[in-house]
Parts: structure tokens; C-alpha cells; sequence
């Protein structure tokens, strides 16, 4: 009996729910062709290198935020392309492979490193919310 090899094309998209998503942060679906995912990646790196403005503003979390989303969407990818070499429809080479261990891998690293430094712009914006509010008498500990 042959079995059947399920291509990287027909790994299904997910729809969006229908009620409000826990995310304000859009990013792509699904494991389309490598040139597609090869623009989605580049469109991360201009927000986070601060080439284009970012999707959302959220202050202090912004960074933490959008580099999360990203991060998320890349180890998507990443996990899909894995699938898909296990499943046989992506072979060693492949510009799926290559890409999964190039410039996807690069990705992956500089937005948790991003999403790092916005964990710490947060924490240095609360210790400087709570030197303020202790200089003006403000106790928050309850």
C-alpha cells in the first residue's frame, strides 16, 4: 500500500475566530511558498529594525508585544516545516529546508532577542514608575 505524502502546499490554514483574538498582531497563516514567507519574514525585520513603523502601539510593551507575535509566527513555520519533512513532502536541500535553516533560524534568534529587550524596557519603565511614586509619597506595596 503507498503511502500517502502530504505536500507543504496542502497544510492547512487556520481561519481566524470569530470573537476578538488575543492578539492585536496579525501575521501570516499556514506554510505558504517560500518566496511568500521569504516577504513575510523581511516585513518583521523592517518593524523590528525600526525601518517601518510598528503595527500596533501598545507603550512600553510595544516591543515585547509585536517581537512576540513574531517570534510566535516564525517557530509556526518553523514547526510546520518540520511536519512536512517528517511527512517526506520536504527533503534535505529543499528550499524549504534551506530556508528553515538560514534566514528563518536568523529570524527566530533576533526577535527573541527582541522580544527580550522589550521585556526589559518594561521592567525599567515599572522601576521608574515606582521611583516617582515613592519620591512623591506613594506607597503601592498595599
Amino acid at each position: 500500500m503507498a503511502r500517502q505524502i502530504r505536500r507543504p502546499q496542502q497544510i492547512p490554514s487556520h481561519p481566524l475566530p470569530a470573537a476578538k483574538s488575543i492578539r492585536d498582531i496579525q501575521v501570516g497563516m499556514g506554510l505558504p511558498d517560500v518566496e511568500d514567507l521569504k516577504d513575510e519574514i523581511e516585513g518583521y525585520w523592517d518593524v523590528l529594525l525600526g525601518r517601518t513603523p510598528p503595527p500596533v502601539e501598545a507603550g512600553d510593551l510595544t516591543l515585547m508585544e509585536i517581537a512576540n507575535a513574531y517570534y510566535s509566527r516564525a517557530m509556526e513555520v518553523h514547526a510546520l516545516i518540520h511536519q512536512a519533512e517528517r511527512e517526506g513532502g520536504v527533503f534535505k536541500g529543499s528550499q524549504y529546508y534551506r530556508f528553515r535553516t538560514g534566514e528563518l533560524r536568523d529570524f527566530i534568534e533576533v526577535a527573541k532577542r527582541a522580544q527580550e529587550l522589550g521585556s526589559r524596557r518594561l521592567t525599567q519603565a515599572r522601576l521608574e514608575f515606582d521611583m516617582e511614586a515613592q519620591e512623591a509619597g506613594l506607597d503601592w506595596s498595599g
